[in-house]
């Protein structure tokens, strides 16, 4: 089975975050209960698995600064998920293999039972419920009891998007460790480490809004990027086509939005399908997404097309271009142009990106945005 071993130096633009763990590790000053909170997609699942790698490393005393080795066994064992001392906790499938949105109180009750055994090899019990938010009132109430107190050498790591959803209770009794979004150029510098095209790794980054998390997935998908160059395509002609039109140039954007939700129904679809080898995919993975779904990728693609009149404006100001793949082509688009038509539809799609939640008619939406886009007037 592959693996990934994790180290806290792996966090990206999380050095706040990582200098909390390791001077705890260090003085050996671990909490009982830790909450790891911040945006999604900023690294705090990759942080909580590292802390449980780090906290059981059977090298750890001989590194410095505090760091696992990844090589040892039991450092190997946490990356597979089988440590028999580090447990993680997520909502699981019902009995019919549908996923549930929420950490059912018998995981919990079976948390609290193994919390109470002694550990088996490693030097800390390690439970990380993720996300913590999906704990109901009675599985959080049930948690509390643990937290409250706690049995010498566990500790239990929350980790949350939205912490505001758990117990006031709950929250007071653990260690906030803060995780925030990561710089730009880190991110770029972490995508083109990876292997990512550095014109595409700049793109990402902009687009992530500091999600490294976020980038490292969408570089990942090959219909991310497709559907980046084609919406990048897109824009450069849009100036010189007429009213008429903006149907057809509305109804591209949203399919590139529902081809980006039908391939992430079809990988997550497979992906619950190869857990249990008896079951093969379910017919009809790539059909159609719900209007939820669609809502959930569509921003992301007003997101690209803002970032190319971000880049005229840029261009026109002798600004940084992100799209750098595409500078020529931004450059030429900039020839009869002032700085405001630029401006004037960036307004205009972010409006159009803010109504997208809020239940507006995506057809009418998008189409009344293409005639802007289309005639550049105010």
């Amino acid at each position: 089975m592959s693996c990934s071993v994790l180290r806290l130096s792996d966090l990206i633009g999380q050095s706040r975050a990582v200098t909390v763990l390791r001077s705890a590790i260090g003085r050996d000053r671990v909490a009982h209960a830790y909450l790891f909170s911040g945006p999604e997609g900023v690294g705090k699942s990759t942080a909580a698995r590292a802390f449980a790698q780090t906290l059981n490393c059977e090298r750890l005393h001989e590194r410095s600064p505090v760091e696992a080795c990844g090589e040892c066994r039991s450092c190997l064992q946490v990356a597979r998920g089988n440590h028999p001392d580090v447990r993680f906790v997520s909502p699981e499938p019902d009995e019919r293999g549908r996923q549930r949105t929420e950490i059912s109180i018998d995981q919990v009750r079976f948390l609290i039972h193994d919390v109470s055994l002694k550990r088996v090899v490693g030097r800390y019990k390690v439970y990380v419920i993720d996300p913590a938010d999906r704990m109901n009132q009675y599985s959080a109430n049930a948690l509390l009891k643990v937290v409250e107190e706690p049995p010498g050498e566990s500790v239990l790591v929350l980790v949350s998007s939205h912490p505001a959803a758990l117990l006031p209770t709950l929250l007071s009794r653990c260690q906030k460790v803060a995780f925030q979004l990561a710089g730009r150029a880190s991110i770029q510098e972490h995508l083109v480490s990876l292997g990512t095209d550095p014109a595409a790794a700049a793109s990402l980054a902009a687009l992530s809004g500091g999600r490294v998390g976020w980038a490292i997935r969408a570089s990942q998908r090959p219909e991310v990027l497709a559907a980046r160059q084609r919406l990048l395509d897109l824009c450069a002609g849009l100036e010189t086509q007429p009213i008429g039109a903006s149907l057809r140039i509305a109804e591209q954007i949203k399919l590139h939005g529902v081809q980006l939700a039908q391939a992430r129904k079809q990988e997550e679809e497979v992906g619950a399908a190869a857990e249990d080898e008896d079951e093969s995919p379910r017919s009809g993975a790539s059909g159609g997404v719900t209007d939820r779904a669609l809502r959930a990728d569509l921003p992301w693609c007003l997101d690209v097309m803002a970032s190319w009149y971000r880049d005229r404006v840029a261009a026109a100001n002798g600004g940084m271009i992100f799209n750098t793949d595409y500078a020529d082509a931004i450059r030429r688009n900039l020839r009869g142009h002032d700085g405001a038509q630029a401006e004037g539809a960036i307004e205009a799609i972010l409006a159009a990106r803010q109504q997208i939640p809020r239940n507006a008619n995506i057809d009418l939406l998008l189409e009344s945005l293409a005639i802007r886009l289309v005639s550049g007037s105010e």
